[in-house]
């Protein structure tokens, strides 16, 4: 039985080569839309596809909003994000709401289809490009943590280097954190020391080099 799609794409030349990318095949679009209330209503009224394929820009709400609505509403609908963002921040957040795919727009044409065909079995798939971004956000991320790790920051130092870096000066951080203007200080005093750092100009410089900001 051929697989139940979804289009959700405002351009409208880019649906119609995706249909013409899909035509031939095990699939079945039974709905196009160009914004993603259009989807939801289709869906309420008992139009429910299988697999959504659906850009990120799009009219009146964006892809990754309709996912995450889709996700509560309708767990079941299994979404593919297709979108010419190559974005440590939208694939991350894709990452995070679990979505079963995401091709960008540039890929060849047998990758759209092998995306849905592992989607609906069950898989993920991810453009090789979305694949090497996700793995250096999380490189960042691990290398994040073992430089905050090394210099070894409270988490109480690390609120005040915040502020800090904001450039707020003492009394400000006291009245900001409820705590004393001479504990603030004193906090200012440790960070510099742990940071070997002779100035606040210098001190946030560092800790913006070792991504402690």
């Amino acid at each position: 039985m051929a697989i139940k799609l979804f289009l959700v794409e405002d351009h409208e030349l880019i649906r119609g080569g995706i249909k013409s990318l899909l035509s031939g095949g095990n699939y079945n679009i039974i709905g196009e839309f160009d914004r993603p209330r259009l989807a939801f209503e289709s869906i309420a009224q008992g139009n429910i596809p299988e697999i959504i394929v659906m850009d990120i820009s799009l009219p009146e709400m964006n892809g990754l909003d309709a996912a995450r609505h889709l996700k509560e509403h309708h767990p079941d609908i299994r979404i593919i994000i297709l979108s010419m963002h190559k974005d440590e921040e939208y694939v991350m957040e894709c990452l995070n709401q679990d979505i079963m795919g995401y091709v960008v727009k540039d890929s060849v044409a047998d990758e759209i289809r092998q995306a849905i065909d592992k989607v609906h079995a069950g898989q993920k798939y991810f453009s090789k490009e979305v694949i090497n971004l996700a793995l250096n956000a999380h490189k960042k991320i691990k290398t994040r943590q073992k430089e905050i790790d090394e210099i070894n920051l409270t988490r109480r130092e690390r609120e005040v280097l915040a502020l800090i870096a904001d450039g707020k000066i003492n009394n400000e951080i006291a009245d900001m954190l409820f705590i004393s203007e001479r504990t603030v200080e004193a906090h200012r005093a440790n960070i510099m020391k742990k940071m070997e750092a002779r100035n606040t100009a210098e001190l946030v410089r560092k800790a913006i080099a070792k991504n402690l900001l």
